[in-house]
C-alpha cells in the first residue's frame, strides 16, 4: 500500500465520518424538508378533509388562504387610528407634562420634553436590552458549539 492512496471507509466507520460535514449537513436539511412536507400534507388532510394524494402545492395554498381568511374574520378589529389633530393634542399634553417634571428652566429650551422622554425611555429599557444581548451571545455560543460538534469534528 502506497502512502498516497486514500484510505477506504471500513464498515464499522460511522456515517458522519464517511459523509463528512457538508454531506451530513445536506442530509439533515433534506430529511427535515421531507418531514415538514409530510406534516403539512397530514395537517391539510386532517383540517380540510382532502386526501394526501389529491393535494398539490396550489391546492394547499388555496386551502391555507381560505383558512387565513376565516381566522382574519374572527380576529377583533384594531382600534381606530388617531387623527392628526388627536396626535398633536396628545403630543403637546405629553410635552407639557414632561416640562412640568423638569421645572421652569426647561421652558426656554426647545424640545426639552422629547429629551426628557428619551432619557426616561432609555433608562427603563437598558436592563432589558442588556439581558437580551447577553442571552443572544450565549445562544450563539451554544449554537456554534452544537453545530461544530455535529458537522466539523
Amino acid at each position: 500500500m502506497s502512502s498516497t492512496a486514500a484510505p477506504q471507509p471500513s464498515p464499522e466507520t460511522p456515517l458522519a465520518r464517511e459523509l463528512g460535514g457538508a454531506g451530513l449537513l445536506f442530509m439533515d436539511l433534506r430529511l427535515r424538508s421531507l418531514l415538514i412536507a409530510e406534516a403539512r400534507r397530514r395537517a391539510i388532510a386532517r383540517v380540510f378533509g382532502t386526501r394526501t394524494e389529491d393535494q398539490s402545492a396550489l391546492a394547499t395554498l388555496i386551502l391555507l388562504g381560505a383558512g387565513a381568511a376565516v381566522l382574519r374574520d374572527l380576529m377583533p378589529r384594531p382600534w381606530p387610528r388617531p387623527s392628526r389633530r388627536d396626535a398633536v393634542l396628545g403630543g403637546s399634553l405629553v410635552n407639557a407634562s414632561l416640562r412640568g417634571l423638569a421645572g421652569a428652566p426647561s421652558n426656554g429650551m426647545p424640545l426639552a420634553g422629547g429629551l426628557i422622554a428619551a432619557a426616561i425611555l432609555s433608562h427603563s429599557l437598558r436592563p432589558a436590552v442588556v439581558g437580551t444581548a447577553r442571552e443572544v451571545r450565549a445562544l450563539s455560543r451554544e449554537a456554534r458549539a452544537a453545530f461544530g460538534a455535529r458537522y466539523w469534528r
